[in-house]
Order: C-alpha cells, then structure tokens, then sequence
C-alpha cells in the first residue's frame, strides 16, 4: 500500500525549552523522535513518529532556500512535525498536513510566471541569498528535474519557476475557490519545484488557507512523498 495514501501530519512551532522537554518527554514514553539533520525535507517523511527541526538545519545544505526561514517570523524558532497530535504543545500547533486528490485545472504560462516574479509586492519579500546560484546547484537542480521525467536543461528557467511558484502563495494568479475562499496552488509539476517548505511550514504567512502545495524533488528524494500528488495544508484553528 502506497504509505502517503493516510498520510496526515501536524505541526508546531516551539522555542527551544519546549523542544527539549517535548523530545525528553516523548522519549521517556518510548515515542521515536528523529532529529533532521542537513535537510529539513526529512521532517515530512511518513516513516517518522515525530521529527523536529533546529533553526541551524535551515542553514544547512539549503542555506540559500533557508533565508526564506530566516527572513520570517519564525527565525530561531523550532519546528515539530508529527504523525499524531501532541497535548503537550497544543498551544503552539501551527497546521496540519495531508494529501488530496486535487489536480489543478492547469499550470501556470510563463508569461504568468514572469508577472509573478516582477511584481514589487513580491520581488521585496525574496531573500537576499534567494538568487544567489552557484554552479554545483544548478547541475544538481537540473539533474533532480530529469529525474522527476523533466527535459528541461535551463537552470533559468526552472528558478523563474521556483520564484514565481513561491510568489503564487503570496500574491495569487493560480487558485480554485472553495466557500468563497482563494485557495492558491503550486503552479507547476514538482520536477520544477523548489523548497515546498516555505509554503507548508507557514514561512510565507501569506493569509491564505488553506494551500494545495505540491511536493518539490527535495520532499519526493528525502521524504519519500509522491511526485504531483498535492498535499493539503490547513492552519491551526487554536482557541
């Protein structure tokens, strides 16, 4: 059975006594708890009772994708994600994770994606390092798009994508409506995706939920999640 078919997170967002206590807790009651390290995309993997994220994995082998963490809110703050609900940090629950059937009625044109990327609203919210590319990275970008069944051999045009993917959440030009809501969604196939993570651990605070976000090669390669299948993302309703 394909393990992402029931899959369902939650996460939040502690400082770091209350991540402390929480994995000695869970410890203590034999709860596996994992800690990332590298890459924040292993936190998604289904195999995983309970991951948490240190402020430094953000910096880690995605330094340049982690300013997107470093530039919110919720810099120094560590994440949790877990396959149940945990009493004990209720207070800081921030969403909840879960795949869907949706498939969008279409991706974005690039004449759509430029006007995404060039709109003031959205170029000030890109982090300093966000165009800062070496060389190395984008071989590896464009090997894990061939890998995704991608032909592209344009690193330019995959970040034009990645950018403008993350601007969709922001300011959307590609949504459905549901109950009168905008529901962005990520306007390309994942092989084209970069850093999922902004847009479901809430780095974006964008105002919009819930989000339909697909995959990026990171989540698909380090978490085991399938390729296009969107993942629902709904905030945390807390009292």
């Amino acid at each position: 059975m394909n393990k992402q078919a029931t899959y369902l997170r939650h996460f939040y967002w502690v400082d770091e006594a209350e991540a402390d206590a929480l994995t000695r807790d869970l410890r203590e009651k034999k709860v596996k708890v994992r800690m990332a390290k590298g890459v924040v995309c292993v936190a998604l993997d289904a195999i995983n009772q309970v991951a948490v994220v240190a402020p430094e994995v953000w910096s880690a082998t995605c330094f340049r994708q982690g300013g997107w963490y470093r530039s919110s809110d919720l810099n120094g703050k560590y994440l949790v994600v877990s396959a149940f609900e945990l009493e004990a940090c209720a207070h800081r629950k921030a969403g909840k994770i879960m795949t869907s059937d949706f498939r969008p009625p279409r991706l974005a044109t690039s004449e759509e994606k430029m006007a995404l990327v060039e709109d003031p609203e959205i170029r000030k919210r890109l982090p300093p390092e966000w165009s800062k590319i070496d060389e190395r990275e984008k071989r590896l970008y464009l090997r894990w798009a061939r890998r995704l069944g991608s032909d592209t051999q344009d690193y330019d045009l995959l970040h034009l994508t990645h950018t403008a993917n993350h601007g969709n959440f922001l300011k959307p030009r590609l949504f459905i409506r549901e109950e009168g809501r905008i529901i962005p969604y990520s306007l390309d196939r994942s092989a084209h995706l970069c850093s999922c993570c902004v847009e479901i651990f809430g780095l974006l605070d964008s105002g919009y939920d819930p989000l339909l976000v697909a995959p990026c090669p990171g989540a698909t390669l380090f978490a085991d999640l399938e390729p296009d299948r969107y993942l629902r993302v709904e905030k945390a309703s807390i009292p």
